[in-house]
């Protein structure tokens, strides 16, 4: 204490080794954690792709990475995917098609490729928020076709579906 009864306390900086153990202890439990959801939702997309053998409805996960579902000459009337960080590109050109196929994606930061066969009408209804939607496929008139009804739900995602061209 100084004769005006003011006690002095002096600041300690922290050390830059300080602040950098902080830092890393705190990035190492963000991987760690991180690491244990791609776990869990890698054993879930797994187990949900088991029940997609023999079924005409199917069902896909994909999280944090990238993802090509292709179908040849497979029967398919029904598909939902769930997207969350990642890239998914759904190749419909070679499936056997129903004469009313359903398409439902919910996607999260991530990227969507819909390629539907020439000559199939494709009927859209989005909800999506701060993502981009783009429908590429031309607007048939003939109620003959079959027709695809796909259903978005997005949030900052992109979502695209085209059509592979025909063969002349």
């Amino acid at each position: 204490m100084n004769e005006e009864g003011i006690v002095v306390v002096k600041e300690e900086k922290k050390s830059l080794f300080g602040r950098l153990f902080h830092l890393v202890m705190f990035a190492v439990a963000v991987y760690g954690a991180v690491t244990a959801v791609a776990k869990v939702m890698l054993r879930l997309s797994n187990r949900l792709e088991e029940d997609n053998e023999g079924n005409e409805k199917k069902r896909y996960l994909n999280f944090m990475n990238g993802r090509n579902i292709r179908f040849s000459n497979e029967k398919v009337s029904n598909v939902e995917i769930n997207a969350i960080a990642g890239g998914v590109e759904l190749d419909l050109t070679e499936a056997e098609l129903a004469p009313e196929t359903t398409v439902f994606v919910r996607a999260f930061m991530s990227g969507i490729v819909v390629k539907v066969p020439p000559m199939v009408r494709v009927e859209v209804e989005t909800a999506d928020v701060l993502s981009g939607f783009l429908n590429m496929v031309p607007n048939y008139e003939s109620e003959n076709l079959p027709v695809v009804y796909l259903t978005t739900q997005s949030i900052m995602s992109g979502i695209r579906v085209e059509m592979e061209p025909e063969e002349e």
